[in-house]
């Protein structure tokens, strides 16, 4: 089995306010024990990140167990678009017209459905506004209206769990009140 990373996405969080509530966070996750405090090698490539801590199954689902020598927690304080690596369909929330799935090969989507994935890459890149029109009924939409599964995000701030099972609801909900609220995204794909 290969690596398997859960991302959580604040999609709340302004460009200006990201570094402080990361700081918030990991503080908070520190506090719970869910990671330890010192920086260290335990993400993929050469980056640091924060180990689990003695109390990390708090945070997972069900029984699930943290294997402590391959997960580390990573933040991002950078514009993201936050995705997962199976095949996904967007449903416009206006009209319902769903994007097709492709049989095979390497295309998400069929050539009709671009301008979705072109205004993901321009939010990305700093030139998009962080919706799109539906190729159907041309509404525009911000991305967080429309229903995409396994589900998308755009964001300013965003934890990497590497190697750790899906998050519980409740942990969840107890870093959106330390994040002021804010909504969460979340999912777990892999490499």
């Amino acid at each position: 089995m290969g690596d398997v990373y859960v991302w959580v996405a604040d999609v709340d969080a302004r460009p200006e306010e990201a570094a402080g509530l990361a700081g918030r966070a990991m503080d908070w996750l520190e506090e719970q024990g869910v990671v330890q405090s010192e920086l260290t090698q335990c993400l993929l490539g050469d980056e640091l990140g924060r180990a689990p801590g003695p109390c990390a199954a708090r945070a997972v689902a069900g029984d699930e167990v943290v294997d402590v020598l391959t997960s580390g927690v990573g933040m991002e304080i950078e514009r993201r678009v936050y995705v997962c690596v199976d095949l996904w369909t967007a449903t416009c929330p206006h009209c319902g017209a769903t994007t097709e799935q492709p049989d095979s090969g390497a295309e998400m989507w069929s050539d009709t459905w671009s301008p979705l994935l072109d205004a993901l890459y321009a939010w990305f890149g700093g030139t998009g506004p962080g919706r799109a029109a539906c190729v159907r009924c041309g509404e525009q939409a911000d991305f967080l209206d429309w229903k995409i599964d396994p589900p998308i995000a755009v964001a300013h701030l965003g934890l990497i769990f590497w190697n750790w099972p899906p998050l519980a609801g409740p942990f969840l909900a107890e870093l959106s009140a330390v994040l002021d609220g804010h909504r969460l995204v979340t999912a777990r794909t892999g490499v």
